[in-house]
């Protein structure tokens, strides 16, 4: 009897040791990839009392078979969770977030292939062989060779105690460490925003919002999204290449903002700010209005051309605001790693144009220089193909991809030109107002390419915001020398629904004029972005 018992004992410890071997893993490569001892400890800590929840499962049940089935499987799991875990800190330097995973959320396929092929480095790709394959594979061995059959008196009660105890501890102290809660948790709390989204900001009027507007004159505004368009990247913003030779021989005629971010640097999360009445301090607001609704109730008709897909896996933030205006039209149907030009968006601009409305807005979405830059741009703009690059990050990969990212720049510079010229022709009272959702780096101050909110650097933040007026406008309005004027002004894009209202001569119940950049009430506040971090105390400590 007392050697059974020993034996039982034995086989129970080399179970626990073989389900542990990803919590082995953690401990020791985590001490090399995670920045801070106190967040080592708590992610080790935190890791452990899951490991111990799915041992004491096992071992409520008898069967040997049964018992190797869920410790492979479990194990496979933990594997799979410490991969995560190490790969992100090792990109980012902190702790997957329930922001990370709305992004996830967010992402299709092919952004999710664009994602792997930026940031799959040799050590990610050494940690996936080693917990995907290797470990699960010598776990299998393990677990063939050991007996772990056998069952003690009163050990369900044991481990079912365990399994509570620990799930206790688990969402008490170490719920931000255990991806599978945070996961739950945002997923949950994503169903439940884009269900109050589409609810809410796809209705052609908002419930929220009171609208007069003071003019009735012929209108026709453009306002273009442009996609991970980085101002760093753009001849009209000091950048040393001809990335803008159509925009920059019309500059007298452009209102150019020189000091302009993204709130965010990924698009679900940046337009759901730009295009709303959401910003940092009301983030996911309930009682939300996007600009189309805003344009809708002000006696506007509305029409939004995209040249992205509507939807992935989930439908998009800016499909939902689309579904608000008049008349849509989504243009592209491929995934974003496929050649799409923003040019196929410009016939359908046309027949809008022509349309008999009186006064109209239009919001045009382009593809821009998102993710594959090779595939943004036709070959007769693949200007730019020299290594005498301005960046002190001097290899193969950064030659190219500026080089194709500057040229998709350049392409783009014709898209927007394009765009002015024809409202121009329009003779009416007008604007285009063009600004990106977010930037890219490309090896501008780090050795590095894309964007994330974790290494967030200017580039990723610092885009584009022009604006160009007709002739009627300026007549009307008179407003062009004014606006030159403020051009150097500190300003946060998660406001711009309230530039665009003033733009457009639009008052509603909630305007804010201190918030409008085109307002001589503007006032300058504290540009906020992720975690409301002060942007512009950054600068200064990066500076110093």
């Amino acid at each position: 009897m007392k050697n059974k018992l020993t034996k039982n004992i034995i086989s129970l410890f080399k179970l626990a040791s073989i389900i542990s071997i990803p919590l082995f893993g953690l401990i020791l490569l985590g001490f090399f990839v995670i920045p801070e001892s106190l967040i080592y400890i708590k992610e080790v800590i935190g890791f452990g009392f899951l490991t111990l929840i799915v041992f004491s499962i096992t071992v409520i049940f008898s069967s040997n078979k049964v018992r190797q089935f869920l410790s492979l499987i479990f194990l496979t799991l933990l594997s799979f969770l410490v991969f995560v875990k190490l790969s992100f800190y090792h990109n980012y330097g902190v702790k997957i977030s329930a922001s990370a995973l709305f992004v996830i959320f967010e992402t299709d396929t092919t952004e999710s292939s664009d994602f792997l092929s930026n940031y799959f480095d040799g050590f990610v790709f050494g940690l996936a062989i080693m917990f995907t394959i290797i470990l699960p594979v010598f776990a299998k061995w393990l677990l063939v060779k050991t007996n772990i059959s056998g069952r003690f008196r009163y050990i369900s009660v044991l481990a079912i105690s365990t399994v509570v105890a620990s799930s206790y501890a688990i969402n008490k102290r170490f719920d931000a460490e255990n991806i599978v809660v945070t996961s739950i948790t945002s997923y949950s709390e994503f169903i439940s925003l884009r269900k109050d989204l589409k609810t809410d900001l796809a209705k052609p009027v908002s419930n929220y919002v009171n609208v007069a507007k003071i003019d009735t004159t012929a209108q026709t505004h453009v306002v273009i999204i442009g996609e991970a368009t980085s101002n760093w990247h753009m001849q009209l913003y000091g950048y040393n290449r001809p990335t803008n030779p159509k925009l920059s021989k019309i500059r007298e005629q452009l209102i150019v903002f020189d000091s302009v971010i993204s709130p965010h640097v990924h698009t679900v999360m940046s337009l759901d700010k730009i295009l709303t009445l959401s910003d940092m301090h009301a983030p996911n607001k309930k009682d939300n209005t996007s600009v189309v609704q805003l344009a809708n109730a002000a006696g506007y008709d509305t029409y939004w051309i995209s040249n992205q897909r509507p939807v992935g896996l989930h439908e998009r933030i800016s499909s939902i605001i689309a579904n608000a205006a008049k008349e849509k039209y989504f243009v592209a149907t491929d995934n974003s790693d496929d050649i799409i030009y923003d040019e196929a968006l410009l016939p359908i601009l046309d027949k809008v144009l022509k349309k008999p409305s009186k006064q109209k807005i239009i919001f045009l979405h382009l593809i821009g220089t998102h993710g594959r830059y090779s595939s943004r741009f036709p070959e007769s703009y693949n200007y730019f193909k020299d290594n005498s690059l301005n960046t002190k990050f001097k290899h193969d990969q950064a030659f190219k991809l500026i080089n194709e990212y500057d040229n998709a720049i350049r392409y783009n510079d014709n898209i927007v030109n394009s765009v002015i010229d024809k409202v121009r022709q329009q003779n009416t009272n007008s604007f285009v107002l063009y600004f990106s959702d977010h930037g890219d780096e490309l090896f501008d101050t780090i050795d590095f390419i894309g964007h994330n909110e974790y290494q967030a650097t200017r580039p990723m933040y610092e885009v584009p915001f022009i604006a160009w007026l007709s002739d009627e406008y300026k007549l009307n309005f008179n407003q062009t020398k004014r606006y030159n004027n403020f051009t150097n002004r500190a300003y946060n894009l998660e406001d711009f629904i309230y530039s665009f209202a003033d733009l457009a001569k639009i008052n509603f119940k909630q305007m804010d004029s201190t918030k409008s950049v085109f307002s001589d009430l503007f006032f300058r506040k504290p540009r906020l972005i992720r975690d409301n971090e002060d942007y512009d105390l950054r600068l200064k400590t990066l500076e110093n």
